[in-house]
């Protein structure tokens, strides 16, 4: 009876010579096996363009080690271990699987297998070798990428209003007047950006996808972005750990690579300065919020059960006199009905318009039928949130305190190099000079965050202490809106005329049914408990 084997090959790019290389090695494979008599290829599995760091996310690696659990394969074959695997906890963990299957692995090139006595001893050194190869790589392939973000090469993908070549933006006429529109509309017209994002929808502008579809988000993302005006930032996102490839936004782990005025600006540096001002202003916490998140308390509440989408307000005067105000699925105000648009994208949202009377309301109803000893609440309440070391508005000092550490360590070694001899006493003595003039420099930072943030935290408590003795003695009229607003956290509304509702010391939601009865002067709603926990 024969051996049935599968040989595994990767290639960790997606370049023509790279591939080219895949094709080869299927070749070696085929011949490989067919020169032994007993053996018979089952199949080639075969990755392109995926690193080895991450078996998970290799579809041929996973598809192999389904066929041996399920007995198709006796053997398997790959040319070296950085080809299997470049963790060496994966390494050893499938071969060890693939072992008790009595399946081997051999690596032809490392004169491995793994049934043999020694093999699981010479596979961990070899490929922790790999594993520290696949670091150095990852360190250098990082260098070289900044060198060349330093020499202003642009890395990342083709944005509205630019096309992206070879490390190069250039202006695209066409989308950069879309791009002007949008600050204008904002910085001197003062548009909001959901008002923005509908325009552009009603009159039929695509984005750089060529998708008619725009958000408040898509919005704001452009009016944030530093290369409308010329100038370039990278390095806003990292990846910490060259195993996973995980990426995270940079707060401050690395250096950013600022170049100003780098390719040709879309919009003049004042209307920049001018949309930078203003969205400082809009959304300023605390001081001065957009116009709707002010007089209303449920602003950013108010969630669509239907898309998940925030509800957005819409007002419109009556004949009366009287102001009718209701909430009403963003994805539904901005794209109608639900439905497949021409890219086959899903868009739109059926779910309908909800009076605010009836979410004021609803949230009353709830707070009259819950029961409390308001001395308890106030006294559990304040000790949690004694307990708490940051507020919301308490900043970080680690970015800060790691560059600290890491100057000081460059003055440890600029003496290590002029004891040395590598480097003159003059040049050691000018150095540590820039180094202690750039730690004093964060250390004045420090000390007044230090400051900032024990003031914050002084001012929060006070602020917390007062609006929840506030929420539990009952204010009359208007007061209501701060307590609805502190004690709600959000509201989910679904089709069926329900409410599900989440109160911020509540650990679950209390859902309500509610029917309107009526209309104008005579308008109701009658409301309904279905589920209290």
């Amino acid at each position: 009876m024969k051996v049935k084997v599968g040989a595994y090959c990767r290639v960790s790019t997606d370049k023509d010579d790279q591939i080219n290389s895949l094709e080869s090695q299927k070749k070696y494979f085929n011949d490989y096996i067919k020169s032994k008599g007993e053996w018979e290829l089952v199949d080639i599995y075969a990755d392109e363009g995926i690193s080895g760091t991450q078996v998970k996310n290799r579809i041929e690696f996973q598809r192999m080690i389904e066929d041996a659990r399920n007995r198709r394969l006796d053997l398997i074959l790959t040319k070296e271990i950085s080809r299997f695997a470049r963790n060496t906890l994966d390494s050893i963990e499938y071969t060890r699987m693939l072992r008790k299957l009595g399946i081997g692995v051999i690596f032809i090139n490392d004169n491995i297998n793994t049934l043999d006595g020694d093999g699981e001893l010479r596979l961990t050194i070899m490929a922790g070798i790999a594993q520290d190869e696949s670091r150095r790589t990852s360190e250098r392939v990082k260098w070289g990428q900044k060198r060349r973000m330093e020499q202003g090469v642009v890395f990342g993908r083709e944005l509205l209003g630019y096309s992206l070549k070879k490390g190069v933006l250039t202006v695209n006429e066409e989308e950069a007047q879309i791009v002007r529109m949008i600050f204008h509309k904002y910085a001197i017209e003062g548009k909001g950006t959901h008002i923005i994002a509908r325009e552009l929808y009603e009159a039929g502008i695509k984005s750089k996808k060529h998708r008619n579809k725009w958000s408040n988000g898509a919005i704001l993302k452009i009016l944030k972005n530093e290369k409308y005006v010329g100038d370039l930032l990278q390095k806003k996102t990292i990846t910490p750990d060259y195993l996973d490839h995980k990426k995270k936004y940079n707060e401050g782990e690395e250096e950013f690579v600022y170049i100003k005025n780098h390719h040709s600006p879309i919009i003049e540096r004042d209307l920049w300065e001018k949309t930078k001002l203003e969205l400082q202003k809009r959304t300023s916490s605390g001081e001065q919020r957009s116009k709707y998140s002010n007089r209303y308390w449920c602003s950013g509440k108010v969630i669509c059960g239907e898309c998940g989408s925030k509800f957005i307000c819409k007002s419109k005067k009556l004949k009366n006199g009287a102001r009718y105000i209701a909430w009403i699925c963003q994805q539904a105000k901005t794209q109608g009905k639900r439905r497949v648009d021409e890219n086959g994208n899903t868009i739109g949202c059926n779910n309908e318009s909800i009076n605010h009377i009836i979410v004021s309301d609803a949230v009353n109803y709830i707070l009259q039928l819950i029961s409390y000893d308001k001395e308890q609440i106030l006294a559990e309440l304040m000790t949690e949130i004694k307990k708490l070391k940051h507020g919301q508005n308490i900043r970080s000092l680690e970015p800060l305190l790691r560059k600290i550490d890491t100057l000081i360590e460059k003055k440890q070694d600029v003496i290590n190099l002029q004891i040395e001899g590598s480097i003159s006493k003059d040049d050691m003595i000018l150095m540590i000079k820039k180094y202690d003039k750039e730690i004093e420099k964060l250390k004045n930072e420090v000390e007044s965050i230090e400051k900032y943030n024990f003031k914050s935290k002084e001012d929060n408590l006070q602020l917390y202490t007062d609006r929840i003795k506030a929420m539990l003695n009952g204010l009359k009229g208007n007061d209501f809106n701060e307590i609805y607003k502190r004690m709600v956290d959000k509201i989910i509304v679904f089709k069926n005329k329900t409410l599900e509702i989440y109160l911020s010391y509540m650990p679950a939601s209390i859902k309500i049914h509610y029917n309107t009865v009526g209309r104008g002067e005579n308008y109701n709603a009658v409301y309904e408990l279905i589920i209290e926990i």
